[in-house]
C-alpha cells in the first residue's frame, strides 16, 4: 500500500475516535494490514456461495500485541477510492 494512502486511513480513523484499546487484550497499539473487501452473499448457505456478488471496502487493522482483527467500512469514512 502506498505510504500517502497509509497516512490517509490512519488520519481518517484517528479523527473518527478509533483509538480504544484492543477488546481481547487491552493493547493500545495496532497496525494497518491494509485493504480489501467483504464479499456480501444473497444466499447463506456456503454450499451455493460463488465468487460473484456486491462488496463492501474495508480497511483491516490489527492488534500488535494479539493480533485481533478488525474490519471498518471505507464508505461512511469516506474512503472508498473511485474506479478511473
Amino acid at each position: 500500500m502506498e505510504k500517502e494512502r497509509q497516512e490517509e486511513i490512519i488520519r481518517v480513523l484517528q479523527a473518527k475516535g478509533v483509538d480504544k484499546p484492543c477488546p481481547r487484550c487491552g493493547n493500545e497499539k495496532f497496525e494497518l494490514i491494509g485493504e480489501s473487501g467483504m464479499q456480501l452473499q444473497e444466499n447463506p448457505n456456503p454450499l451455493m456461495w460463488t465468487i460473484m456478488g456486491p462488496v463492501v471496502p474495508v480497511v483491516l487493522i490489527s492488534c500488535s500485541n494479539c493480533g485481533y482483527l478488525t474490519q471498518h467500512a471505507q464508505g461512511p469514512l469516506g474512503l472508498v477510492r473511485q474506479s478511473k
